[in-house]
């Protein structure tokens, strides 16, 4: 009775549009309103469980990745990226498509988030492409499917969001994405390239660019990569506990933004300050002399520059909070909902109601993989995420299922999600970029815009999800792809 009443209830919640936070919360508290068998105890239990849930420790690395990846969103190293990797794809079939695959994957270690991987990289990307005449919808595809990287490739929101909620090692986690993330970018890049040689003109070739550009364009890479390197590496050398390498993540982006906005004006008034000491040798003099004159400083310019910092942290914080605080809503709600089917025995029935199919563990993980692509054609990601668990938890206890092996699976299942037609946010979210780009050009060049409808992008994204589900099979096919990492790394789990 209380498990038909509590899915007939989140069903026409979230038909009627009710927020997931407020759908998850208010079916809790009818939940133990009428079935809880008049033990008013439990209000004051379900209180304290929803405080213990919100003040966990590691929920604090959430907003901090958040804010890593804001940082280096706003400081100009996305288009930097892009444009030096770019000279390395090029001679590949495909061209410039590979860049952004290859971009998404980067930035992703570094924003941790797929709309914002998206939305970032598709800014950069976009007016390249048009002015060299690649196939858009295949162009849009290719942004969609690489910015879905940024959940399963580490660090990944999502993947702390998953560790919290079942209880497994977010470090653990961080490595048993890795190799099916690579994988999965890999599978795109030969996608694309099979379909440039098929049908040529989908990808005109690319003049390759010179050796000393591409080896001199590496430096530009080198921040970012001790940014990633500082961040996971600290993790799983066992220096840093997750929360502790996002502070160190933020404190690197944010040392990152400062140098690629101001260094240069700070070395300028540097070297002014020490031109001013005596007794400095004549060579050490010149050599300041130089760089004084080959960067000046003009009035107003230090107050400009400040401003512009302040600009990009106020954006970045606000940015962060909003979002903080939705992740945060939802997961106290999702900890109150997990406990309410505890305590009406939700949490036991459910399995039972399973074991009765006597499926093994591969059946039941099948069964949940198209629960889930038909359940992200309506929902967002992290919303079907926090929504789901508190219900297939004890399922999969029941079950036996690997829960580091499964919670892969399931990100891959939410990156399907952010780009599953028609409520797929990734897909919206690079419309409004190819809009946005489409102004821009059209007031450059002096004619009226013209943009494709979203059904573009709906067509565009289709090989990719192919890609997708067959990843997904390789995983449930191979676990090893999942465990095998984590285990070398951190030692073989008991049980």
């Amino acid at each position: 009775m209380a498990i038909a009443a509590a899915f007939t209830m989140m069903g026409a919640f979230f038909m009627g549009g009710l927020y997931v936070a407020g759908a998850l919360g208010t079916l809790a508290l009818l939940i133990m309103k009428f079935f809880n068998l008049g033990n008013p105890n439990l209000w004051n239990i379900m209180g304290n469980r929803a405080w213990e849930g919100s003040t966990n420790f590691v929920l604090i690395a959430i907003p901090l990745f958040i804010l890593m990846g804001e940082l280096v969103l706003r400081s100009g190293i996305a288009e930097r990226m892009y444009v030096v990797l770019s000279r390395w794809l090029t001679f590949i079939p495909g061209g410039l498509i590979h860049s952004n695959i290859a971009s998404c994957a980067v930035f992703a270690a570094c924003a941790g988030s797929s709309v914002a991987t998206a939305a970032t990289i598709s800014r950069v990307a976009l007016p390249a492409f048009r002015q060299r005449g690649y196939n858009e919808r295949l162009v849009i595809g290719s942004l969609a499917a690489g910015g879905t990287l940024g959940i399963l490739i580490p660090p990944s929101i999502g993947l702390v969001l998953y560790g919290l909620m079942v209880g497994e090692s977010v470090g653990r986690l961080f490595l048993a994405g890795f190799v099916p993330g690579a994988i999965l970018a890999v599978s795109y890049m030969i996608m694309i390239g099979i379909s440039a040689k098929i049908w040529p003109g989908i990808a005109p070739r690319e003049s390759p660019s010179s050796w000393r550009l591409r080896f001199v364009g590496l430096f530009s890479l080198l921040p970012i990569g001790f940014l990633v390197f500082a961040v996971l590496g600290s993790i799983y050398f066992g220096i840093a506990t997750p929360t502790e390498a996002a502070a160190t993540g933020v404190t690197g982006a944010f040392l990152l933004a400062f140098a690629g906005n101001s260094s240069m004006l700070f070395v300028s008034l540097a070297a002014g300050w020490l031109l001013s000491l005596p007794f400095l040798p004549r060579p050490v003099m010149m050599w300041l002399a130089e760089i004084r004159a080959s960067r000046p400083v003009y009035p107003g310019q230090v107050r400009q520059n400040l401003g512009e910092m302040l600009r990009i942290l106020r954006e970045a914080t606000i940015s962060t909070v909003r979002t903080s605080a939705m992740i945060a809503l939802i997961l106290m709600a999702a900890f109150t909902l997990q406990f309410a089917f505890a305590a009406v025995r939700i949490s036991v029935d459910m399995p039972e109601w399973v074991a009765q199919f006597d499926l093994n563990q591969v059946q039941l993980v099948l069964v949940l993989v198209v629960f889930y692509l038909v359940l992200g054609t309506f929902m967002e990601s992290y919303s079907m995420m926090l929504t789901t668990l508190p219900i297939l938890i004890p399922v999969l206890n029941e079950a036996g299922v690997d829960k580091l092996w499964f919670g892969i699976i399931m990100v891959i299942l939410l990156e399907a999600a952010q780009i599953s037609p028609p409520q797929g946010m990734a897909l919206y979210v690079l419309h409004g970029a190819r809009q946005d780009t489409d102004r821009e050009l059209s007031l450059y060049e002096g004619v009226l815009a013209k943009t494709g409808t979203i059904n573009d992008v709906f067509v565009g994204v289709m090989p990719f999800m192919l890609c997708m589900m067959v990843v997904i099979g390789l995983v449930i096919a191979f676990p090893e792809l999942a465990t095998w990492l984590p285990d070398q790394a951190k030692g073989a789990r008991s049980g």
